[in-house]
């Protein structure tokens, strides 16, 4: 998260370092940096998601040739879930709002999402794995993907939770 961070700090102008040094504004403009490194990261793990959702999707053609269509009903399942889990880090609340907005997101908050954020890329990488590996059968990948995605929609939940001050 750091780096996101870094990098949105060394892509600032010479306008805008001076603007953060009037009282007021500095609060202002970190906001906005966490509101862009929060989408950032966001697309980030959509993105990546989508991938090994088409990768799947690759898979069904392939259990589809083979006539294996149980297997193929349980990987649509998990594709549509797949979809789901997408559009929701995708259009999620991002972990900023407005002087006027009706959840304030404080420094903490924001921290815990990031916390949270590191734990769903931890879940993208074994779910990565998982749809990668070409030496199980679909059937199982399926089986241990659907229990990823479980875990996605609790953290997405948890994230949900520590934006609303729940958590």
């Amino acid at each position: 998260m750091d780096d996101l961070r870094k990098k949105i700090d060394e892509g600032e102008n010479w306008y805008q370092k001076l603007i953060e040094k009037i009282p007021g504004f500095a609060g202002y403009f970190e906001r906005e940096k966490r509101r862009t490194a929060d989408k950032l990261l966001r697309d980030y793990l959509a993105n990546r998601l989508r991938e090994s959702k088409d990768t799947l999707m690759k898979k069904a053609n392939a259990l589809f040739k083979a006539h294996d269509f149980d297997t193929l009903n349980e990987l649509n399942e998990v594709v549509k879930e797949f979809q789901m889990v997408i559009d929701k880090i995708q259009y999620s609340p991002q972990g900023y709002s407005g002087f006027f907005g009706a959840i304030k997101v404080d420094t903490p908050q924001l921290d815990r999402l990031y916390e949270i954020d590191g734990t769903l890329v931890s879940l993208i990488e074994e779910t990565e794995k998982t749809v990668n590996d070409d030496t199980k059968p679909v059937k199982e990948q399926v089986s241990f993907i659907s229990e990823e995605l479980k875990k996605f929609e609790k953290t997405l939940t948890d994230r949900q939770d520590a934006l609303s001050g729940i958590k």
